[in-house]
């Protein structure tokens, strides 16, 4: 059994709305310590992470581990009923409970809490070269240019430069950053220079949750999985993305 209360539930449903950017559905573990998510796309090509502590809700009770699988769509059509309202998540007879209250009114949607596949526990090791953390209204920017001419676009980092490009049959396209607050990069650590290829519409999607004025971590190898990271509100979130491998 479980009860969680929020005061607002605003950044509970931009986060719910982040993981529909890239999942189906999920399963979350609701432990005493809080909220969390481990889960592949249906491709099983990115992984997204969540976490929320039960310190970001005004009231937290869980007695004991327990995992509750949604479709998030439905779940996030729900949450958008509740603009401006008090939220309780609670269980009941193999449903999760979506109670809203305002000063005089309530309101209330049960859904049907489902089971979900054998998830994902662990992150993929991957040693990572380049650690950048940069603005994240700079990268949807660059992101958003260079996928006008591919359906994929490649990062670079070396030295001080972070390039992302993409080539298509009809264009390129190619956005430079060097560190520097005015750029958009504010930290950039590189051991050894890296490159790698990514579908564009999966970036985007891992992207688009995170808050403008906001931070993003990025770390790239070449040729393995990129990860992606952020807070929003008191959620965080870290992806993982597979590069696409080029014979030659």
């Amino acid at each position: 059994m479980f009860k969680i209360d929020l005061d607002d539930v605003k950044d509970f449903r931009s986060a719910m709305e982040a993981l529909g950017n890239l999942i189906d559905e999920g399963e979350f573990s609701i432990t005493k310590k809080g909220m969390g998510l481990h889960a592949l796309d249906p491709s099983q090509i990115a992984m997204v992470i969540f976490n929320m502590p039960d310190s970001a809700f005004s009231n937290y009770e869980a007695d004991s581990e327990q995992k509750v699988g949604v479709k998030l769509d439905n779940f996030n059509k729900i949450l958008s009923r509740g603009k401006g309202s008090r939220m309780s998540l609670y269980d009941m007879d193999n449903k999760l409970v979506v109670e809203f209250k305002g000063e005089k009114s309530k309101k209330s949607f049960k859904i049907p809490i489902i089971e979900i596949g054998p998830g994902v526990e662990r992150e993929p090791k991957v040693e990572h070269d380049v650690n950048i953390a940069m603005r994240a209204s700079a990268l949807k920017d660059a992101v958003r240019d260079v996928s006008l001419v591919s359906s994929h676009i490649t990062l670079e980092a070396k030295g001080k430069t972070l390039k992302i490009s993409a080539s298509g049959d009809d264009a390129e396209a190619e956005v430079e950053f060097e560190q520097g607050e005015d750029s958009g990069i504010k930290e950039m650590e590189v051991k050894n220079a890296a490159r790698a290829t990514f579908p564009v519409q999966y970036l985007d999607d891992m992207i688009k949750g995170a808050e403008d004025s906001s931070d993003i971590k990025i770390a790239l190898r070449t040729n393995a999985p990129i990860k992606i990271s952020y807070s929003l509100g008191n959620a965080e979130f870290t992806y993982y993305l597979a590069p696409r491998i080029d014979l030659e």
